[in-house]
């Protein structure tokens, strides 16, 4: 509904006359502010505009509903309500007009929103909306001269120049709105096609600004390079601004020829500008949109011609004369910019031939460490010395490597260069295990934008030619990579999921000849039945890429395939067999023999598998029925036919050796507020859970149960160091009773440094644990098919029935979960996708049921029309993890029917996929990529609609995640552009980012359950640089005169004797040349699993030990990649160190034990004596876990645990995560 507006104050804004407004819709009479469901009345006011002043007196009040309006006009009316602007009274009466449908429909949705956070952004706007001229834009590198002194300021090399000084063609504009600088560049006027430089407001590592000779520049030092685009000068326009402004920028790899042959080298930037004054004007700027102002200081600039492409070429002539791995290396100096081809001809050519001459072998390693000392080193300390220096440490050794592991070199292409990282650890698969020896053949090549993470188009920017070119171009036609041309491959379907894909360099084997792309393909099997389907091609190839583990190897009358249950498109056992109780074993057996010692021990043996199998893929539980070494493969798990073998490989992607926690997220915390579930009862979770993190610091057995359930510190087995110290009698301060105080600064700040990654997840995902519920694999009740064979009184579950059961350890007893449960599998989109279903409990006695042994999984139903995997948001058996909520507060008390979950088809050709469909559809696959986008404007419509999840829009959006998610291999993507959008333009509260001073104008207080536990976390200040009590301080303690030492004392004296406590200076150095190669590998890991290359990203001691990341992240899946990564590289170097101190074996002798404790004892003093060394603390904590380890095996120290309720997976008395 409409009002008129009569006799606004001539200078009142906007904004004054909604504050006045405000006042009165917002109080008593019409907002109840005890209600919980309530919201203040959205409405907006338009004033008409006047030449001089702010408007003309007149304007309109928009409103939800007659209703509101009517009242309004009463309680006027009637002299109980009045309404003054700037102390004059505003008069209003209904207008014939009526608001457009959709304004009022936005209204009666959407939250209201406090007219200051509007002004502010105006305000911003208004001061930003000025355009500098630009007269040159050149790009570049900084560099040093050899002999220039350490104080002077860095020259620029400036290796490429446009310049616009007497064409009035280049403006530098600020648009907070996106947080970036645009620079473009073009004269509408001569020209058709504008071209932008842009530079994001993150990637600024500083800026400079000073005088040349009288000329004004800005120096922008940047992290990443900047982003090109073109766009017409005078394209056609509608007047519809939606339409118009739709993809009207095309992203480029570079402004033109010419610059693209230095891009990949030099992304540095200097601009020229045409007047002295702008550069203040610039300085003011960047304080108003809130970019760090910049320093005046004096920059010399030469064009050097460093990338001229006579001097590339040379360059690559040289570097092919080394051995590939040390090639490699070069190459990622040069890309990096680290060197520049000054340097590398006038001392390291020559440098790296003698070191490959005195060590071949290292070479490699020492260069790769080069490149980790060379970003870490002092501005001011020239290259030359920082390579001597790394040249006279330890010589790096080859870590010792499972059969599921390998080191990988990786290179990611952006847009304008390719980085090149590693070699480090990764799992391996199928494909590379036949080729031992020949690992470095195969490289995994990233697609990412500039500052590595997924490529996101802004509503303006079409990015289908730069895949085209970029990502395409480089799949078809591979690439030339320090001597070797690499071909596309193939991906795993994980790996796609990150833009990533497998290439090899084609090469000579003994035993299969010539190895290359095409002859791998053709060896994988047969693909008739999806010939046609690029996609579907492409994700069967991909099972064989799967990270795995190899176990056994079984005949081929070991294994037969058999029926599924249910029908199409709704199978029961969509993805799911059986194996053998003999065959369960055997696998077991095979993975405890390649994994930790202390694997089984921490382990239940498990049940349920995820495997791959020659052309098969998905689950098999243990069936003991089975007689013999037997596997029963479904149809459904046959995705196309295997090379025939007379034995085959069951490769494990997945054991199920433990329960893992059930944890609340945001998409299910909406759909469950929408469904009944109250905000008390998420927060009373959330407290909780805020109160166990905080109590971490109370006593040693809480710090192991934070360590414990979150799966912290695995790699250095932190949860069990706790556990050890608890039992030699070390305890926090104010444990009463234990005999030693633990004051270790640096587990201290372990302990800070755990506390904030649980509540950073907290807070930015709403990632609460559910006490007493489970994450766990779904299996399928086999009953319904030994009852259709002709067995007799067998038990199948009902209908809406399960049957869970968990056992943390073997130690434990199991819990059969039993009542009323709901079960929802992630992600949750639809209302519907969350279910209650009754857990059985124990099953029956006295009939054949063939899940009684099964735990940690949940069986699911085999009768009914449809699965019920299916009606968890389309979900299948073939390893997917289900929730299984038990908390009763949680539980849905509003019923919403499951959606239907029906496929899109599949894209087929009308011949048969060849390799470039498979490379176009990955270009298409990244270009459309867009489920976490769809994900992300669907949780936010649905806390801008007051109708939550059920709006019809989020329904919309719900079936455009499922099609989505089924893209990979249906080929069918979703147009991002042609979803339903945002409600208004702002977002939830809950949205902001995780760095310190967002933007506040761009967010609203939302008034869900999302926006309540989102204000309820505080986060820890936690400051990266270590304290002075852990560097030292001025002050020097006794060897071995800390706490821990001291309780530690009267059982190592029992081993070794009173003599073996103290070590002498010389005993303890006798560790310096393992503890270097440590730290060398320590420091490697932290800078290249860093988000970036920004000083404040790179990691820090005590992130490496707990297997997290602090440094913001605007995608949270990049920065879980990372952190995988890390910790996977930390875990292997952790225990090639622990095996250097003692190698484990199944009956030590007592003579083995106190040699190894000897070992481990001088590592432990060595690390206390030195803390002040980056490394120490944490290889310090090396030692202990191996001295604890040796004493418990010894006898000497008993470690047991007492579970309080909370305490839950990852690792039981013995061990190790």
């Amino acid at each position: 509904m409409e009002l008129e507006l009569k006799h606004v104050p001539f200078d009142a804004s906007n904004w004054d006359v909604k504050r006045a407004f405000g006042e009165a819709l917002h109080g008593e009479e019409f907002y109840n502010a005890s209600d919980p469901k309530a919201r203040p009345i959205n409405f907006d006011v338009q004033l008409n505009k006047s030449h001089g002043v702010q408007n003309n007196g007149t304007g309109i009040l928009i409103l939800p509903s007659r209703s509101v309006g009517q009242k309004l006009v009463k309680l006027c009316k009637t002299k109980s309500l009045s309404v003054s602007v700037k102390g004059k009274k505003v008069y209003f009466t209904i207008s014939s007009k009526k608001p457009y449908r959709k304004k009022a429909q936005t209204l009666e949705k959407t939250p209201y929103l406090p007219p200051e956070i509007e002004e502010e952004r105006e305000e911003k706007l208004q001061k930003l909306d000025v355009g500098l001229h630009v007269d040159k834009l050149q790009f570049g590198i900084f560099y040093r001269k050899p002999h220039d002194p350490p104080d002077a300021s860095r020259r620029f090399s400036n290796e490429y120049e446009l310049s616009y000084k007497n064409r009035s063609a280049g403006y530098l504009e600020i648009e907070y709105d996106h947080k970036l600088i645009r620079i473009k560049l073009g004269n509408a006027m001569t020209e058709d096609l504008a071209h932008n430089v842009v530079i994001k407001f993150d990637i600024i590592r500083r800026l400079a600004v000073g005088l040349d000779f009288g000329n004004p520049f800005i120096c922008f030092e940047l992290f990443n390079p900047p982003v090109f685009q073109s766009e017409w000068f005078n394209r056609t326009l509608t007047g519809d601004n939606f339409h118009d402004n739709k993809r009207y920028r095309q992203r480029l790899e570079s402004l033109n020829d010419s610059h693209g042959a230095i891009a990949p080298y030099a992304h540095q930037l200097r601009v020229i500008l045409h007047e002295p004054r702008d550069l203040d004007r610039f300085s003011e700027l960047c304080a108003v949109a809130g970019i760090t102002r910049p320093f005046k200081t004096t920059v010399e600039a030469n064009a050097n011609g460093f990338f001229a492409r006579k001097r590339l070429y040379a360059l690559q002539r040289q570097i092919k004369t080394f051995e590939w791995s040390v090639a490699f290396q070069i190459e990622a100096l040069l890309h990096s910019g680290l060197v520049n081809p000054d340097e590398l001809e006038g001392f390291f050519f020559e440098r790296i031939k003698q070191l490959c001459a005195r060590q071949p072998h290292a070479a490699p390693d020492i260069l790769r460490l080069f490149t980790e000392a060379l970003r870490t080193r002092n501005p001011r300390e020239p290259a030359q010395k920082c390579f001597e220096q790394v040249v006279e440490r330890e010589t790096p050794e080859a870590p010792r490597l499972h059969p599921g592991l390998f080191r990988c070199h990786h290179v990611t292409v952006t847009p304008s260069r390719l980085v090149l990282e590693g070699p480090y650890i990764i799992q391996s698969n199928r494909v590379i295990r036949q080729f031992e020896g020949y690992e470095e053949h195969f490289i995994r090549v990233d697609f990412r934008d500039e500052d590595h993470l997924h490529y996101r188009w802004e509503r303006d920017t079409d990015g289908t030619s730069i895949l085209r070119d970029r990502v395409g171009g480089t799949l078809k036609n591979g690439f030339e990579l320090a001597g070797r041309q690499f071909e596309f491959l193939a991906y795993s379907s994980s790996a796609l999921r990150e833009h990533a894909v497998w290439f090899i360099s084609p090469f000579q084997h003994p035993k299969r000849g010539w190895v290359d792309a095409a002859s791998i393909r053709i060896g994988l099997g047969t693909f008739a039945s999806v010939s046609k389907s690029p996609s579907k091609l492409a994700a069967r190839m991909a099972q064989a890429f799967t990270a795995t583990d190899p176990s056994v190897e079984i005949a081929v009358d070991q294994w037969e395939i058999v029926e599924d249950l249910g029908a199409n498109p709704y199978l029961h056992t969509d993805g799911v067999g059986t194996i053998s109780t003999q065959l369960a074993d055997m696998i077991w057996d095979a993975l405890c023999e390649s994994r930790d010692e202390n694997y089984r021990k921490v382990s239940v043996k498990p049940s349920a598998y995820q495997i791959r199998f020659l052309g098969c893929k998905g689950m098999v539980s243990v069936d003991p029925q089975l007689e013999g070494v037997m596997m029963r493969v479904r149809n459904s798990m046959v995705k196309f036919q295997g090379a025939f073998e007379e034995r085959a490989s069951i490769e494990i992607a997945r054991a199920f050796e433990r329960p893992t926690t059930c944890y609340l997220n945001r998409p299910l915390i909406m759909v469950l507020e929408d469904r009944g579930v109250t905000k008390k009862a998420f927060l009373k979770l959330q407290q909780d859970a805020v109160a166990n993190i905080h109590m971490a610091s109370d006593t040693v057995m809480q710090a192991r149960q934070l360590f414990r359930e979150q799966q912290l510190g695995g790699g250095y087995r932190l949860a069990y160091i706790f556990q050890c110290m608890n039992a030699i009698g070390l305890g926090m301060e104010y444990e009463k009773f234990a005999a030693y105080r633990l004051d270790d600064p640096f587990f201290e700040r372990l302990i800070q440094f755990a506390k904030n990654h649980v509540l950073r997840d907290i807070k930015h995902a709403a990632r609460i644990p559910i006490p007493g519920s489970h994450h766990l694999v779904g299996v399928a009740d086999e009953g319904p098919a030994y009852k259709a064979a002709g067995f007799e009184d067998v038990y199948c579950l009902p209908e809406g029935h399960i049957y869970a059961c968990v056992q943390k350890s073997e130690d434990e007893d199991p819990i059969y979960l039993q009542g009323k449960v709901s079960i929802s599998r992630s992600p949750v989109v639809h209302p519907g996708d969350v279910q209650t279903v009754r857990a059985i409990g124990k099953p029956p006695e006295d009939q054949l049921c063939i899940f009684r042994n099964l735990k940690n999984c949940v069986v699911l139903p085999c009768v009914g029309e449809r699965s019920l995997a299916s009606m968890l948001g389309g979900g299948d058996l073939d390893g997917d993890m289900y929730s299984i909520i038990m908390e009763g507060a949680l539980l849905p008390t509003a019923y919403v029917k499951e959606a239907d979950y029906q496929g899109v088809g599949t894209k087929e050709l009308d011949r048969d996929a060849t390799i470039d469909d498979i490379c176009d559809f990955v270009v298409e696959y990244i270009n459309s990529d867009v489920l976490g986008l769809l994900s992300d404007r669907h949780l936010i419509i649905a806390d801008q609609s007051k109708d939550g999840t059920l709006d019809p829009e989020c329904l919309t959006l719900a079936s455009l995640c499922s099609q989505a998610v089924d893209y990979p291999k249906n080929g069918i993507p979703v147009d991002i552009q042609d979803s339903p959008r945002w409600l208004i333009p702002f977002k939830p509260d809950w949205k902001k980012p995780e760095e310190d001073t967002p933007h506040r104008a761009d967010y609203y207080e939302s008034d869900r359950a999302l926006g309540d536990l989102f204000r309820n976390v505080k986060l820890l200040k936690i400051s990266k640089a270590a304290p002075s009590a852990i560097c030292g301080g001025n002050k020097r303690n006794q060897p071995l005169s800390d706490q821990i030492s001291q309780a530690l004392k009267p059982h190592i004296e029992k081993m070794l004797g009173a003599n073996g406590f103290r070590h002498s200076d010389s005993d303890v150095s006798e560790t310096k040349p393992l503890f270097a190669r440590y730290v060398d590998e320590l420091k490697y890991i932290c800078l290249v699993h860093a988000l970036s290359d920004s000083p404040d990203s790179r990691l820090v001691e005590e992130e490496i030990v707990i297997g997290t990341i602090l440094a913001h992240c605007s995608e949270g899946r990049f920065r879980k990649d990372r952190m995988f990564r890390m910790r996977l590289h930390a875990t292997v170097l952790v225990d090639n160190i622990r095996k250097k101190l003692w190698e484990w074996k199944e009956e030590p002798s007592e003579g083995e034990l106190r040699y190894g404790l000897v070992q481990a004892w001088r590592a432990w003093d060595f690390g206390m004596r030195n803390r002040g060394m980056f490394g120490a603390s944490s290889f310090a904590i090396i030692a202990l876990g191996v001295i604890c380890n040796l004493l418990q095996t010894a006898g000497c120290i008993e470690v047991k645990s007492k579970p309080t309720p909370r305490e839950s997976d990852d690792e039981d008395s013995d061990g190790q995560n």
